[in-house]
């Protein structure tokens, strides 16, 4: 009985163990590196497109006013999320309450993308051509990389 009982253990053991290892796996195999360089990031942006001093001067101003509206609507978005959220979590949810918070959420994305292309639009006012190009090239492959394989 103990010897049963103990190849039992192995097994499950075994079972978890080699469970754990392909759900690690699969997870790394597909996932985004840890540190996605932003489009707004200035250190980046140097290595990436060769700013000169005064480009970089002029991204860098830009980059400071487009993250402080950013951050407004992202505050926005998280506000109406959470108050989505404790509405959803009521045993008899308000569901107008709902409908309003999903539509804040939809206004802040919306406000957060027009800035965003908008910022897009500034760098890329002021480099060169070829930068411009590079830029453009980075913008799009940013943005396709937040969909799956299939979709791009």
């Amino acid at each position: 009985m103990k010897k049963l009982w103990f190849g039992m253990m192995l097994a499950v053991l075994g079972a978890t163990v080699i469970s754990f290892g392909a759900a690690r796996w699969l997870s790394l195999r597909s996932s985004v590196p840890a540190s996605v360089p932003t489009l707004y990031d200035i250190d980046w942006l140097q290595r990436e497109l060769n700013l000169s001093g005064d480009q970089r001067r002029q991204l860098s101003a830009a980059a400071t006013g487009f993250s402080d509206r950013f951050d407004v609507f992202c505050a926005a978005h998280c506000e109406a999320r959470i108050e989505l959220g404790q509405e959803l979590a009521k045993p008899a949810p308000d569901i107008e309450r709902c409908r309003r918070s999903v539509e804040a959420m939809n206004r802040a994305q919306a406000d957060a993308e027009r800035v965003t292309l908008e910022h897009i639009l500034n760098v890329r006012s002021v480099l060169t051509k070829q930068q411009a190009e590079r830029y453009g090239r980075l913008v799009c492959d940013q943005v396709c990389s937040m969909l799956p394989p299939d979709d791009r």
